[in-house]
């Protein structure tokens, strides 16, 4: 155990002077790509930047990434004449996705650890509003960094005797109100969505 903790320190001292860079371009990179690096980044980021920077640099970044993985779909779309439209397959993928509740969306995209890429991308291309892209994609980002959160501090509480108690109890009692009242507060969300 002390070889393993004596490696992160090294490790982190290592990237000192890149490991803030290293956090934005995988921030960036991770709404393209996806890929399993999601929690790597944001452990990263949170032992380099400490809690809120962290959190901030990441989230920024994802946004960014969002931002352009949407300007790649218009373009896509745009050179390609509506050819997914086109298809019937593919036409009616993309009609569902539009169709489909936001809530869904965002949940289904932000579990971590479960591939989510194809989802991600037809939404992008399913020829929603901005605004509903823009909630669907940065709900599932924050959704994302809520169970990273709980894998993080899990993880590293096993490891580490450095995370305080009240820490893993507010995030049990998080997660214990939002099994309980997850469905009422989604079926309020269903009104909002209607809305949107």
């Amino acid at each position: 155990m002390e070889s393993f903790e004596l490696f992160i320190e090294n490790t982190l001292l290592f990237l000192q002077g890149w490991g803030f860079i290293i956090v934005i371009i995988f921030g960036i990179i991770h709404p393209l790509i996806e890929g399993p690096f999601a929690l790597f980044n944001l452990s990263l980021a949170i032992a380099l930047l400490g809690i809120p920077l962290g959190y901030a640099v990441v989230f920024a970044s994802n946004v960014i990434g969002i931002l352009i993985l949407y300007l790649i779909a218009k373009k896509f779309n745009k050179s390609t004449n509506d050819y997914l439209f086109h298809k019937k397959v593919s036409k009616s993928t993309l009609d569902w996705v539009k169709n489909t509740p936001t809530w869904k969306h965002v949940v289904v995209i932000g579990v971590p650890a479960i591939p989510t890429y194809p989802i991600k991308i037809a939404v992008s291309l399913s020829k929603t509003s901005f605004k509903r892209y823009m909630i669907t994609l940065v709900g599932s980002y924050i959704f994302l960094f809520f169970g990273n959160t709980l894998i993080y501090f899990g993880i590293a509480g096993l490891i580490t005797n450095v995370i305080p108690n009240y820490v893993s109890f507010i995030l049990l009692l998080v997660l214990v109100l939002y099994i309980y009242f997850g469905k009422h507060l989604f079926n309020n969300g269903k009104q909002v969505e209607e809305v949107i």
